[in-house]
């Protein structure tokens, strides 16, 4: 099941029902009021539109799909006033027939593409919505002045590195090899034969110095290009470092495309820090069959007492 802030959480296989379980009909003519935020509704036809089955029980796998249902309603009317982000349905559509063509040349059914349990044509659009959505917002939040202040104040968050390395055990033998590579020893072979962390010959790419653990972070910000650099110690052991190439973007860069400037993991980390703070304020009814509104799903009825 994929995180709350991802706002996807709908992985879970839908049970068979069973003649004790409260049935929500699937395929109902006059859909039923589940659950209302603002002046949006989220009916049984909603749920229908989601999943291809007859019937589900109420249960967590139906109070996850309402709890999602609810937050895409929360996250999209915020999304437009908070930041004044509209869900650019092009994208969407555009998103969907990307996933109906790779699901199509698989030759697969859209519960075996998406990896769940008797999904619908629904399922497709909630969560192509949600990926469109989820980078409209993080380009808004992440162009931001106060947050660009921030960013361009913090030089590993900022800077891109294009690193390789040869992990050691020991202090004694990360030395060995920076005698070795100024004697002139091949680094990618040396990689290969003594590293720790041998694939690529070392090669770490291209990369923001913030994805890195502190003390290879600070490293890699200080080490002279094209030198062998250490050894630096972390919790993984003893680097031995090259670093050929640091850049840093202009502003303009990053307000102009900060998906290519800032590390995945800090956008990351912006969704769902905002997705988190707008489901801990919003308001939402759920019908009292289904259960209580909390900002970590929904909170299941409270079973009569005799």
């Amino acid at each position: 099941m994929a995180s709350r802030s991802g706002v996807i959480p709908l992985r879970k296989s839908i049970a068979l029902v069973s003649l004790l379980a409260v049935l929500v009909p699937a395929c109902s003519s006059s859909p039923g009021l589940i659950a209302t935020i603002g002046t949006t509704e989220i009916t049984t036809a909603d749920i229908a539109e989601l999943y291809e089955t007859e019937a589900m029980p109420v249960d967590q796998t139906l109070r996850a799909a309402i709890f999602a249902l609810a937050a895409r309603a929360i996250i999209i009317e915020a999304a437009q006033t908070d930041l004044g982000v509209t869900l650019d349905g092009v994208k969407v559509d555009g998103l969907i027939e990307t996933m109906e063509t790779e699901r199509d040349a698989a030759g697969l059914t859209t519960a075996d593409y998406l990896g769940v349990d008797d999904a619908g044509e629904g399922l497709l659009l909630f969560n192509a919505q949600v990926a469109v959505l989820r980078d409209q917002v993080i380009r808004a939040l992440a162009t931001e002045p106060a947050y660009l202040d921030a960013l361009f104040a913090d030089p590993a968050a900022i800077t891109e590195v294009c690193a390789k390395h040869i992990l050691l055990g020991t202090q004694l033998e990360a030395e060995d090899v920076i005698v070795e590579l100024l004697g002139g020893a091949d680094f990618a072979t040396l990689a290969d034969t003594v590293s720790l962390d041998s694939g690529s010959g070392g090669d770490l790419g291209c990369r923001q110095a913030a994805v890195y653990v502190d003390e290879f972070s600070a490293a890699a910000l200080e080490a002279p290009l094209n030198e062998a650099f250490g050894p630096v110690q972390s919790e993984f052991g003893w680097h031995v470092i090259v670093v050929s190439e640091r850049t840093v973007p202009t502003r303009d860069e990053v307000i102009a495309d900060p998906v290519s400037y800032i590390a995945s993991s800090t956008l990351d980390g912006l969704w769902e820090e905002w997705v988190t703070a707008e489901l801990a304020t919003a308001e939402v009814t759920v019908e009292p069959e289904y259960g209580t509104w909390s900002d970590q799903g929904i909170i299941p009825p409270t079973e009569p007492t005799e």
